[in-house]
């Protein structure tokens, strides 16, 4: 929904690599472009959720986008559409990201090594608090 939107592919000028699922699945999600039909950036938003089980199905997805389409049409008719502004967020990338990866692949073992990486790093934030904290009550006695 959101390369519909934009004309963009998401996170274009990101590198696909296992620090991109990382932060996706810590959250980070592109930028809302603001001009949008009432509704869509709502329902774009539902789709992200990181709980599959809270996101809207196809057939709510498709219902939906056909009410915006025809409150769309009905705005059309009443003078008051939704205008696209030229924006530097909206159309397509000029520059070429080559850690960019736009392909079908297997994304299983990147996602593992990816929540290898997040553990890691979280038991080594961990340990550095118990040391500072040990190394704190040293320095009192």
């Amino acid at each position: 929904m959101w390369e519909f939107m934009t004309g963009r592919r998401p996170f274009w000028d990101e590198h696909h690599d296992t620090n991109l699922i990382t932060k996706i699945r810590d959250g980070l999600r592109p930028p809302i472009v603001t001009n949008a039909p009432e509704g869509y950036i709502e329902l774009m938003k539902e789709c992200w959720d990181s709980d599959p089980c809270e996101r809207p199905t196809a057939n709510d997805i498709y219902k939906r986008i056909c009410i915006l389409v025809r409150n769309e049409e009905q705005n059309s008719k009443n003078q008051n559409p939704t205008k696209i502004i030229e924006s530097s967020d909206n159309g397509p990338v000029a520059t070429n990201n080559p850690g960019a990866i736009y392909e079908s692949r297997h994304l299983s073992s990147m996602i593992n090594s990816a929540m290898s990486l997040r553990s890691s790093r979280s038991q080594s934030i961990n340990l550095e608090k118990v040391k500072r904290k040990f190394e704190d009550n040293n320095d009192e006695v």
